[in-house]
Formats: structure tokens, sequence, C-alpha cells
């Protein structure tokens, strides 16, 4: 861990309550507990989460910690971590799981899965990116299921819910917001995490994302959490955006 990450998660628990929660014998990832606990400051209820991008489960499980009445959907495409997934909600009957990936086409795709779960994507990582590890034997591709958004139809019965969608998918954002087109109509946040750097080959750039967002009628509403790379650069942001007219 870089000394610049071990004070940013220092700050993150004297301000926050994770140290607290630790105490209780409640042990949460530190960044999660810094996204989800300032989203719970912005967005004080929700009925309804879709969680892209779930890695190992942590922001889903922070989530139901803040918002425990919240139906959960989480999304995970890498076999080994939705093991984790499973075994972590067994017993949460308001957290269903999905061993899918999600993008703007329906059927199999080949994904690269990296040592470290957390920057693998369907995406290359970019010749570019100094903020990665570069140990090439760390990477292998697999096949993963994909589905959009809109063919599961998650989104149909929501009218008079409040619904939140996460996306954490190493810039694949853009195509899973294509895939749900009909679905964005039903959700009332997105949380994405928003690339600064050219992390991944073909990586849509923010200013791409924001656009996209605003043609469907989402405006930023505030940061959540950052992340710092080599240099302590700012090389991703967890951005929350929030829809500026009403549901159909």
């Amino acid at each position: 861990m870089r000394y610049s990450t071990l004070i940013k998660q220092l700050f993150i628990v004297a301000k926050s309550k994770w140290a607290l929660q630790l105490v209780k014998g409640k042990l949460f990832s530190i960044a999660s507990f810094e996204v989800v606990s300032n989203l719970k400051k912005m967005v004080p209820q929700l009925d309804t989460i879709i969680d892209v991008g779930s890695n190992s489960g942590q922001f889903s499980k922070v989530a139901s910690h803040f918002y425990p009445n919240a139906e959960i959907n989480a999304f995970e495409p890498l076999p080994d971590l939705y093991l984790k997934i499973e075994k972590l909600f067994d017993s949460n009957k308001k957290v269903k799981t999905y061993n899918l990936a999600l993008g703007n086409e329906v059927g199999v795709i080949n994904f690269n899965k990296n040592k470290y779960g957390h920057i693998s994507s369907i995406l290359d990582i970019s010749s570019d990116n100094i903020h990665y590890p570069k140990q090439e034997n760390d990477l292998s591709q697999i096949k993963v299921e994909i589905k959009t958004l809109d063919s599961l139809l998650l989104t149909n019965s929501l009218k008079a819910e409040i619904t939140l969608l996460k996306l954490d998918v190493q810039g694949y954002e853009l195509e899973v917001l294509k895939g749900a087109e009909e679905s964005l109509k039903n959700i009332d946040y997105i949380i994405i995490e928003a690339n600064l750097e050219q992390l991944y080959t073909n990586q849509p750039s923010f200013t791409e994302m924001n656009t996209h967002l605003m043609s469907k009628h989402f405006e930023l509403s505030g940061m959540l959490d950052f992340n710092l790379g080599h240099k302590n650069k700012y090389i991703e942001v967890d951005l929350l955006y929030k829809k500026t007219t009403k549901k159909d």
C-alpha cells in the first residue's frame, strides 16, 4: 500500500464511524464505507440498489447496512469473486446475486481477469497506464456471460420506488448505460467510477460519460470518493448523478 493511500484511509477512519462499526464486530471495506456513508447523507432513502461490478460484495455489504430495507441486485462476472458474494449474502434474502457481466449485448464475451480483481475488465489495460501493476503473468482471459440491464427487466415495477444504479466496471460504464435505455427511465440515482486518466484501451473520457448521462436527464450531484495513482494523481472519482425529471 502506498503511503498516500494509507494517509487517505486513516483520514476516512478518523472522520467516519467505520471504527465504531468495527468495535461492534462489523468489518466493512473502508473505501465502500466512505462511498455509502457519503451517499446516505445525500440520499437518505433507497428502495432498490443495482450493484454492477460487485467485486467481493463490499459495496452491497455496506449498502445493506445503511439501507437495510432496500432490495439489492449484485452483479459480478468473475466466478471466484462471485462465489464470495454468494456466500456473503447466502442468508440475506434482500440481496440477489448474478454471475453476469452487464453491457450493451447479450451472449458470451472475453473478460480480462487480473490478479488484482478490482482492476479486471472487459477492456484491455492501456499501454499508457502507469498507475496499475505491470506483471504480465497476472493477466488471463476467460469467457463470461453478458446481458443488458434492459433484458433482465429489473426496473419494470419500480416506478413508485427510489432506485440507485451503481457502476464500477473499469471503463465499461458507458456500454452498461447503452444497454439500459429503458431501465434508466425508472432509475433515480447513478453512481459511476469515472476515470480521469486513460486506464483502459477504448475507455470513454469523463466528458463523454457526463454528456451521455446529461442526455438521459441525469445531472452531477456530488463526489463520494476518489482514488490516487502514480505521483498522487487523481485517477478515479466516484460520482453521484441525480435524475432531473420525474419517472414516467
